[in-house]
């Protein structure tokens, strides 16, 4: 039986017939089997941007936890991922009210990521390179000034679709380093808030982007541990201008462009097989 690597970003598919890419090394192999846990700290930078100023921005670090599985094909090395993440806490809030007076305070925030994908693994010696695709979705609810009642919350979503490629080289035996990016385009971006409920603002499809580096080390047969840090950069273009009315009064409202920009810090736990 020859072993057979992916890295990318998948979802299981296990294939038979002749193998279409060099052997991937049974490190790489190895590490690239397995249901991991991983906590760690997600730090957020997100800003809004309108003609030229800063109206509005949130930065802070935030506790994140982590699952994902990862199986690796045996006759071909194809690789299906699957994950999600979830983290929340306290950021700071540095903004202004509508009529331009400096408002600064904290925001309670949830953030939920969920992710798959497909890769194929070319392997050369003690190296492995993987393309790939991802789709992923992503959920983040705001409540600013939550710490008096009743507060204000925004709700931001998205799918993402990307190409993926990563690199691995067994260092040893037991320890693999792997280096990734993924680049593609938000999906469906929206945001709703509950000043006016029942209105969902569609916002600007736009690049999205990532970079990852991950140190895996066998402590024993089936049992791995790693650090991991990984960069997620992506933007939201301007809403359409909305119409509403309240109390007998109509009102515009949009959303300005905004650019998130995270970075992710990870133990990982996981067991191999």
């Amino acid at each position: 039986m020859r072993s057979w690597r992916v890295l990318g970003v998948g979802l299981l598919v296990t294939l038979s017939g002749p193998a279409l890419a060099g052997e991937v090394n049974t490190a790489i192999f190895n590490a690239d089997r397995y249901i991991s846990v991983q906590v760690g700290g997600l730090h957020q930078n997100y800003r809004e941007t309108l003609n030229g100023t800063v109206p509005d921005k949130e930065q802070g670090t935030i506790p994140d936890i982590a699952v994902e599985y990862s199986l690796l094909g045996l006759e071909r090395p194809f690789r299906f991922v699957i994950g999600g993440s979830l983290a929340g806490g306290d950021t700071r809030y540095i903004g202004s009210l509508t009529n331009g007076t400096p408002y600064n305070t904290s925001t309670g925030n949830h953030i939920l990521d969920a992710h798959v994908g497909l890769g194929y693994a070319f392997g050369l010696g003690s190296f492995a390179l993987t393309p790939g695709i991802e789709y992923g979705e992503h959920s983040w609810q705001r409540d600013i000034n939550h710490d008096t009642a009743p507060g204000y919350q925004e709700r931001y979503g998205n799918q993402y679709v990307a190409a993926s490629l990563e690199g691995q080289i067994a260092l040893s035996q037991d320890t693999v380093l792997s280096l990734g990016g993924a680049y593609g385009t938000t999906l469906n971006p929206t945001m709703n808030n509950s000043s006016y409920p029942g209105l969902t603002y569609s916002l600007g499809a736009k690049p999205w982007a990532r970079a990852n580096l991950k140190v895996d080390y066998a402590a024993y047969t089936n049992m791995h541990i790693g650090l991991s840090v990984q960069f997620t950069q992506f933007t939201y273009g301007a809403s359409p201008v909305y119409l509403v009315t309240q109390g007998g009064t109509t009102y515009t409202t949009s959303e300005p462009d905004s650019k998130t920009q995270q970075a992710l810090f990870n133990l990982t736990l996981s067991y191999n097989f």
